[in-house]
Order: structure tokens, then C-alpha cells, then sequence
């Protein structure tokens, strides 16, 4: 994985990732370069396929660090960790904290 979940909050609609951090930015401009600055080369070499092959293999990479990172956002309900809260308040605050069979969630203010 390349980016870290610290850099990202998941999208509020649709599936993907939003970045609220300087890291979180120049990570998406570099994907953005590595994917599109090669293509534009091939495609003005009159190569393509070969344009066709770089943009699938970087899109695909990058959709699988994007599902690693939102992985590691995720709850791991088998062990009970989560990952440390990224607003202020407090994850012991029982009044925020709703708990089931399986899953111990905290609310956050919108």
C-alpha cells in the first residue's frame, strides 16, 4: 500500500476515498501524473495498445491501494481493533459509543 488511511477519509457517496491531508493530495497528484503523463507520451508516439495497457495496469493498481486503504479504515470485528478516532473527541466517551453482537461503532458529529 502506498497511501496510509490517515491521508483519506472514505467519499460520502459511492466508493472510493477523499483526501483531508497535504499527503493525501500529493498522492493523488502523482497517481495522476504516473497514470496520465506516460499515455499522452504513448499516444503521441502513435502507440495505442500500448497507451491502452499503461492506462488499464495504473488504473488497476491504483483501485487496489484504494481497497487497501479502505481495508485498513475498516473495523477488524474479529480482533475488535479500530484505528484511533480522527476528530477530537474522546473514544472512551460512553455517551457517543453504540455497541452490537459484533461491532462496537462511535458516533461523530456531522
Amino acid at each position: 500500500m502506498f497511501g496510509k488511511p490517515e491521508w483519506f477519509r472514505p467519499k460520502r457517496f459511492g466508493w472510493g476515498l477523499t483526501p483531508i491531508t497535504w499527503q493525501g493530495w500529493v498522492y493523488t497528484a502523482i497517481w495522476s501524473l504516473v497514470m496520465i503523463v506516460p499515455f499522452l507520451l504513448l499516444l503521441l508516439r502513435s502507440q495505442s495498445p500500448e497507451a491502452m495497457l499503461w492506462l488499464t495496469a495504473t488504473i488497476a493498481l491504483l483501485l487496489w491501494d484504494v481497497y487497501l486503504i479502505l481495508r485498513a479504515m475498516r473495523c477488524d470485528a474479529a480482533t475488535g481493533k479500530t484505528n484511533p478516532p480522527s476528530d477530537d473527541a474522546s473514544p472512551n466517551d460512553a455517551s457517543d459509543v453504540v455497541e452490537t453482537e459484533n461491532l462496537r461503532m462511535r458516533l461523530r458529529d456531522r
